[in-house]
């Protein structure tokens, strides 16, 4: 089970930590009493701060996969689901207490770093998300001249309605960077639409990240085709999650250990290598893994 755990902490890492533990080890073994661990492997789900139990692994075989998608179905958020790109403009108008980000995305599930950012700064920001498969409510917001399935981030500072575009990368590091300063306040917004297009034609010469109003005159009718979504089972812990893997001492199977980190004796789970990437988890099917990017 070793290498399946290890592609799976490929796959939800950065988002996700995962980490072994030998409860063999004459230091570990009153930390695995006091977690009710009678055999091994256990796996466990452990929510930040201690506030909530943790969760059993209940996810069918033991493998990468099943790993992966029972770890994303238990990450706690607090996403708002929006029906139409109407709804994008008189739900950012109704939560101008806080700052707002909204995803536009063609996937009709939450995306994981979606869910571990939300989990991460439910305190600070307020997270939203528009399933807009055809891209055409990124036309009515202004953000596109045409259609098109790209996803794209909003985000909208303390005491405003209004939008605008993040224009960096969409991948976990550098959105975590920039919501980061959006939630204490450090983040810079433009000032007017015309100062951010004179932003935006600066920033494509010069390589910079540029953001883009949104303008809402154009969204007045919620005339944007939508699905419904599964149904994700109940999210019962208040916070970021991380699994955890009771060990026998020695075993076979497991990779070299990965130097801990002020952790004690609770190691973090290796990474599968290069040549194994191309077999971890992706949307339950076998395929190259970038869980990382919206």
């Amino acid at each position: 089970m070793a290498p399946e755990y290890s592609k799976a902490s490929e796959a939800l890492s950065p988002m996700v930590p995962l980490y072994a533990v030998d409860c063999d080890q004459d230091s570990n073994k009153r930390l695995c009493s006091e977690q009710g661990v009678q055999g091994f492997p256990t796996i466990k789900l452990y929510p930040r701060g201690g506030k909530s139990k943790s969760i059993g692994f209940e996810g069918g075989e033991r493998i990468a996969n099943n790993f992966f998608h029972w770890t994303s179905r238990n990450i706690p958020h607090d996403v708002k689901k929006l029906d139409n790109g109407a709804d994008v403009i008189t739900w950012t108008d109704s939560h101008s207490a806080k700052p707002q980000a909204v995803l536009l995305s063609s996937a009709k599930t939450i995306p994981l770093m979606w869910k571990a950012l939300g989990n991460k700064y439910k305190d600070s920001i307020d997270f939203a998300i528009l399933y807009d498969k055809s891209g055409k409510a990124a036309v009515k917001l202004g953000l596109e001249d045409e259609p098109n399935k790209d996803s794209k981030v909003l985000i909208s500072p303390a005491g405003s309605s209004e939008l605008v575009r993040y224009e960096g990368r969409l991948k976990y590091a550098p959105l975590d960077k920039h919501l980061k300063s959006v939630a204490d306040g450090t983040a810079k917004f433009p000032e007017s639409k015309q100062a951010i297009n004179d932003d935006h034609s600066d920033a494509q010469s010069s390589g910079n990240t540029a953001q883009v109003v949104v303008d809402p005159s154009n969204v007045s009718t919620p005339n944007i085709p939508t699905e419904e979504e599964p149904t994700s089972p109940p999210l019962s812990p208040p916070s970021s999650t991380q699994p955890l893997m009771a060990t026998e001492a020695e075993p076979t199977e497991v990779p070299p250990p990965v130097e801990p980190e002020d952790t004690g004796n609770i190691l973090e789970a290796p990474h599968a290598s290069a040549a194994t990437e191309s077999s971890t988890v992706s949307d339950g099917k076998a395929g190259v893994h970038t869980k990382d990017e919206l």
